[in-house]
């Protein structure tokens, strides 16, 4: 495997403290299959916030923690159970590893899926199966020397069955996970939209400074309520879209194809309109839709995108 591929592939990922021993690894593009992670440093550990998707990107990444820090990562935290937050769970085999009780649960039923065919540029590398060792459901706290890193869930389905957010309150750093897509279509169809929306209020209530998202560019100050903003009115589209479709009597895909995008049309990945409305006709509740499963709606987002596989350049 060239050295190369990931300066070919549009950079490793950047990094940045955004407080003080609080570390975010943000990847460009946050398209399919690149996203973020982040760390903490102690005296003589280090937290990590996720890992990533592909063997050389989760290399990478360690690359950047030992960049910064000499002491181990003690503990791995998987902020929900997708492939490029978790794929590199076996390259920290001295940390202990914790996620939501369903999180662990999804993982064990699907462990590695085989992504080759839908993505076969994409140069996976080694990847072995590791599940985390630590489950909750509610909130725990982890105490890495004088850093508190409060974890908690949701209660409700959000971008999965099994969200949750790490909040650093004495640092205001606010770690989200996949409930937040930052410059790309926020994808909802393994979640709810409603309660990707409902999401978006609470991490509003946590008054962060900082927030680093699953996808796309850290931000703070002003750009958290635009963000959340712009967040919000993209889902409010996906429903009334639904709604129109649902008026209209089109299936998912023909109201995709029928829809103009307009002030959306910026967004990465918006072959995901299609996933989206699958699942905003499901929570619609004057809509007859029996739901079709993943495969069906992912291959109408194919669809949606010109019969092409979804950008991927991880």
């Amino acid at each position: 495997m060239s050295t190369n591929y990931l300066h070919d592939h549009l950079g490793p990922g950047l990094l940045e403290e955004v407080a003080p021993g609080v570390f975010s690894y943000v990847q460009p593009d946050g398209t399919w299959f690149i996203n973020n992670t982040g760390f903490i440093v102690g005296k003589s550990g280090v937290v990590s916030i996720d890992t990533t998707s592909t063997e050389l990107r989760n290399r990478a990444y360690i690359d950047a923690i030992a960049s910064v820090t000499p002491n181990p990562v003690t503990l791995l935290v998987n902020t929900h159970h997708h492939a490029d937050h978790t794929h590199g769970n076996y390259l920290f085999p001295d940390a202990a590893i914790i996620s939501h009780t369903s999180c662990r649960d999804v993982m064990m039923a699907t462990g590695i899926p085989d992504y080759r065919s839908a993505f076969p540029s994409v140069e996976w590398g080694n990847l072995q199966f590791r599940a985390p060792d630590l489950t909750f459901e509610g909130s725990t706290k982890i105490h890495l020397d004088e850093v508190e890193i409060e974890l908690f869930d949701l209660g409700f389905v959000a971008h999965t069955e099994g969200d949750i957010l790490a909040w650093l309150p004495d640092q205001g750093v606010l770690f989200t996970g996949d409930l937040i897509f930052h410059g790309g279509t926020p994808f909802a169809l393994f979640g709810s939209v409603e309660g990707t929306l409902a999401a978006l209020n609470v991490i509003e209530t946590k008054g962060a400074e900082v927030i680093v998202p699953g996808h796309g560019p850290a931000f703070s100050g002003s750009e958290i309520q635009e963000v959340l903003t712009s967040q919000r009115v993209y889902l409010e589209f996906v429903q009334e879209t639904a709604a129109q479709g649902v008026r209209s009597g089109r299936t998912p895909i023909e109201q995709a194809l029928a829809t103009d995008l307009g002030e959306f049309e910026h967004l990465t990945d918006s072959e995901r309109l299609a996933g989206n409305l699958h699942v905003a006709y499901r929570e619609n509740s004057e809509a007859t839709y029996d739901w079709v499963g993943f495969e069906t709606a992912i291959a109408d987002m194919i669809i949606l995108n010109g019969g092409q596989l979804p950008h991927c350049v991880a």
